[in-house]
């Protein structure tokens, strides 16, 4: 230990604190009934648990530990630790120090796993290298505790007096192991510089990673001459891409076998395209320790750059002879001071909104109205110029780092700057213009929070580390011409290069199209090769297809692929209806297969009996809350739509309000938003057989009309314009809403700064007859299937039966995560292969609960007609102000004509039906 160390660590008690409910009822009950095997177990185990009993702590459960401070004094907290084995995600932890919590940084602990990286690349089957998954290194890791949001580069610094204290540490998510915790005195760092001179050179490629904290971080090949190594023929890893080191706290570790020992400089071969005219900041490490804070200037290209000081000199690094350790780790404490200002402003704005709809009781809009604001709201004026200067100040802040000149990543505070002194001159006026503060699309918070996210880009590629004296003679770049032509070789070679397209396709193997981008279809051919190809002897060949639209098409004129994947999940309905698909219940262990994902979502799929496509991915609806704002109002999470309408005044008369999809779908209002109220009421969209619509059924017109009603009697915001809910949950205005898996994944992995804050929760449904509350949502994404065509029937059905086996959905999306990061989440609809996927596990449990209220409408002849229409109707009620029967009936009389022409088009003549699809088609009742 270091000095000032605690003499030991001592576990104070092994049992864990689960949450509430029955599972912490029948702890509590456990330990009473064994409290005496207990403490004898505790009493044995306290003076080794350090060094032999590590103590694990899963998800949700807390463990106690007691360390002894000798004197008075700021203390860092080294934890030895180790990550579960296989969790991608960090473990996510708070400590409490003698049950309080003394440091707010102490709430949101990150404990990162070290990712090794796995040698050399993959090569595919045109000759391109691809990156490989990295691998968790299982040695036990150290880690000073420190801020997980990275704005500041040390550790923190916690007051404790002499003597026993308890640190309570809890998984919030994942599960971690303890080997050790220490207390130490920090250690002054002495950043001290010396002559460089000499000629020594050493070269790094950037793409030959010894480790990182992030599984995501990655190597990746580009067609440039500028890069090392380069080939024109096929693609070789060739720098650290851009893309996976971006985010603050994010570290690289590289080695470099030093002869002799002496004062080094670095220099990069890097690209920093993220903040025009203005650096990213990077921590020098050796060996684990800090050296020094470099920054690494704008460049589109990839330039020789070399580090240097907050003095602007170049840095120099003593290294020792052998093999030495450096390691960059992206850094946003430098802009801490504008990071604060600007979210401390917002949150001022948005409670002085909230104060000023409070006095105006909402109705704000009367330009003859005399508010006399100053009388409630004293020195409002000076409010507004306040902030108005610190907009100021945090835009001459940043200068300091650009040269003294303005960049456009700040450019924001300008703007704002001058919206503030435009309301400061007129602040009798701000109930009408709380728009240009807080509210609108182009307001000064949102500019700020723009602003915010912008910088958390922090985007550097690698192509090479030169470990260098001033002498050493350094790489030089391509010039024009070579540049010139590489350009013309390439071009040629680009005729007869045809990867993953139909053209590369070799006869007698499985022809499978793919609608996804090339990452995807990469990583699954590899998979392909190297599992399905090798455990079933069947060769596959996949291929991108960027356009959905050309299958009926290919169809028609019998050149159809055999497979299809990740397609619309209503494409299935146009193309089985015609005869192109192939049923998939003609397969013996087709019912075995369809237990792997929800029912509801076959409905699409589903014709006259057969099923003839399976579900890929599904699209999750459930409901956002920020957590910290409803602590702070006392207001307790909605569970219901009842229980929902009673919060909106509570929310309203504080400027906030609910969200409901409609809201965020600009002309049409899709069945994701339409449906789920109706089919909770009971509604429904057809009968027994497809014919007239029964939209106008009672049960269905009072799903109907809860839905209008959010808006025209409980004042639901009716549109919120790009960027819709994302940004308006964020700032806090929508702290509450209704949204799918494209808003969890940006609020998941773009919105740090209410990292922690939100949860998530089943869709508040209406509650029956009978007190139960039904959540039915739509779920559907994308879709596989087979064609009808097709001559190899049984090897495509093997083909879907492996692709959608849950190994094989699990490891590809892990894979895919890894590989590209927290944004490529693979939203499987294979559930027990997404109780694996590296997401929080609270928002896993509450997911997975709501894909068993997954359903979807019946898409039939004529069924786009029926959302067309009930999106009209809508309209007509909220926007129009028509009665409920009225525009339902005005719909249905559209729906049944076109349903009905429709069913004659494709053979039902003379008003002819065929039975609704439903899930009991799937042999396994339902």
């Amino acid at each position: 230990m270091g000095s000032g160390s605690c003499a030991g660590i001592i576990l104070k008690f092994s049992n864990w604190v689960a949450p509430g409910g029955v599972k912490g009822m029948l702890k509590i009950k456990a330990l009473a009934s064994h409290l005496f095997i207990l403490l004898v177990f505790i009493f044995l185990a306290r003076p080794a648990f350090a060094a032999e009993f590590p103590a694990s702590i899963p998800y949700g459960e807390t463990a106690v530990f007691e360390v002894e401070v000798g004197r008075d004094g700021d203390y860092e907290i080294l934890v030895k630790y180790k990550n579960m084995q296989g969790q991608l995600l960090p473990t996510e932890a708070e400590m409490r120090i003698d049950g309080l919590e003394t440091v707010p940084e102490l709430k949101r602990l990150k404990f990162e796993s070290v990712w090794l990286s796995s040698g050399e690349a993959n090569t595919d089957r045109y000759g391109n290298e691809m990156p490989k998954p990295s691998i968790q290194d299982g040695k036990i890791a150290e880690k000073r505790l420190d801020d997980s949001s990275h704005r500041i580069s040390e550790p923190l610094l916690i007051s404790l007096s002499a003597g026993r204290h308890e640190l309570s540490l809890k998984s919030v998510d994942g599960t971690i192991e303890i080997y050790g915790i220490e207390v130490v005195e920090r250690q002054e760092q002495n950043f001290t510089q010396g002559d460089a001179s000499g000629a020594e050179l050493y070269v790094i490629e950037g793409e030959d990673l010894l480790s990182a904290n992030e599984p995501s971080v990655h190597a990746s090949g580009e067609y440039s001459p500028e890069l090392h190594p380069y080939s024109a023929g096929a693609r070789v890893l060739n720098f650290l891409d851009d893309s996976s080191f971006s985010k603050a706290g994010t570290r690289v570790d590289y080695e470099v076998d030093v002869g002799e020992g002496g004062w080094h400089n670095i220099s990069l071969v890097c690209r920093q395209a993220a903040k025009t005219d203005f650096p990213v900041f990077v921590d020098v490490l050796i060996d684990g320790e800090k050296k020094a804070q470099s920054r690494i200037g704008y460049s589109k290209d990839f330039q020789i750059q070399a580090l240097k000081l907050e003095n602007g000199n170049t840095g120099s690094f003593y290294l020792e002879p052998g093999l030495r350790k450096i390691s960059f780790v992206i850094s946003s404490e430098p802009l801490k001071p504008i990071y604060d200002g600007a979210q401390k402003a917002m949150r001022e704005m948005s409670s002085l909104a909230t104060e000023i709809t409070r006095l105006t009781g909402g109705v704000s809009q009367d330009k003859y109205r005399d508010y006399r604001l100053e009388d409630y709201i004293p020195g409002l004026a000076e409010t507004l110029e306040r902030w108005a200067g610190e907009c100021r100040d945090m835009a001459e802040y940043a200068k300091k780092y650009s040269g003294g000149k303005r960049s456009s990543v700040f450019s924001a505070l300008e703007l704002c700057e001058d919206m503030l002194l435009k309301l400061a001159e007129e602040p009798e006026d701000l109930p009408r213009r709380l728009g240009e503060l807080s509210e609108g699309a182009s307001s000064v918070t949102r500019h700020l929070a723009q602003m915010v996210q912008d910088m958390d880009n922090n985007a550097v590629g690698i192509d090479r580390i030169l470990v260098h004296q001033q002498d050493a003679e350094l790489p030089e770049q391509k010039n024009f011409f070579e540049k010139l032509w590489d350009g013309i070789v390439r071009f040629f070679l680009s005729f007869s290069r045809k990867e993953y397209s139909v053209a590369s396709e070799s006869k007698g193997s499985l022809r499978i199209w793919m609608a996804r981008p090339r990452p995807y279809v990469e990583l699954l051919q590899s998979m392909i090769d190297s599992e399905f190809t090798a455990k079933t002897g069947i060769r596959a060949d996949l291929s991108v297809m960027p356009d959905q639209g050309k299958l009926a098409l290919a169809a028609a004129s019998g050149d159809a692929p055999d497979v299809a994947l990740s397609v619309g999940y209503v494409l299935p309905s146009y193309l089985n209806i015609r005869g192109a698909l192939l049923d998939l219940k003609q397969f013996e262990d087709f019912t075995e297969v369809a237990q792997r994902f929800p029912e509801g979502l076959f409905i699409p799929s589903i014709y006259e009996g057969g099923v003839y496509a399976i579900p890929e991915t599904m699209n999750f609806w459930v409901m956002f809350c920020r957590t910290d704002i409803f602590e702070q109002l006392g207001i307790p999470v909605p569970n219901s739509m009842e229980e929902v309408k009673m919060l909106l005044p509570e929310l309203q008369r504080r400027s906030m309000n609910f969200y409901f999809p409609t809201a965020g779908m600009i002309g049409q209002k899709l069945f994701p938003a339409t449906m789920p109220l109706i089919v909770q009421s009971g509604g429904g969209f057809f009968g027994s057989e497809i014919g007239a619509t029964t939209l106008d059924s009672e049960k269905s017109l009072a799903g109907f009309k809860e839905l209008t009603d959010l808006f025209t009697v409980y004042d639901l915001p009716v549109e919120v314009p790009a960027p819709g809910f994302y940004q308006e949950f964020r700032s806090g205005t929508l702290p509450i809403g209704i949204a799918d898996v494209s808003t969890y994944n940006l609020l998941l992995n773009s919105a740090p700064e209410i990292k922690g804050l939100w949860s998530v929760s089943l869709f508040p449904g209406l509650t029956d007859e009978s007190g139960n509350i039904q959540r039915y949502t739509t779920g559907g994404a994308e879709s596989d299937m087979i064609f009808a065509q097709t001559q190899m029937e049984e090897e495509a059905w093997e083909f879907l039966k492996w692709w959608s086996s849950s190994e094989v959905q699990a490891r590809f999306g892990m894979s895919l995560q890894s590989l590209h990061g927290g944004t490529y989440m693979w939203n499987t609809a294979n559930r027990e292969a997404f109780s694996q996927l590296p997401i929080p596990s609270e928002h896993k449990a509450v997911i997975l609960e709501q894909t068993d209220w997954m359903v979807e409408v019946p898409w039939v002849p004529g069924t786009y007609m029926v959302e067309r229409e009930l999106s009209n109707a809508y309209n007509s009620v909220v926007v129009d102000g028509i009665a409920v029967r009225r525009a339902m009936d005005t719909a249905v009389k559209r729906i049944d004509r076109e349903v009905f022409r429709k069913l004659e088009e494709f053979g039902y003549s003379n008003g002819g039906r065929f039975e609704t699809p439903s899930v009991s088609a799937l042999g396994q009742g339902g």
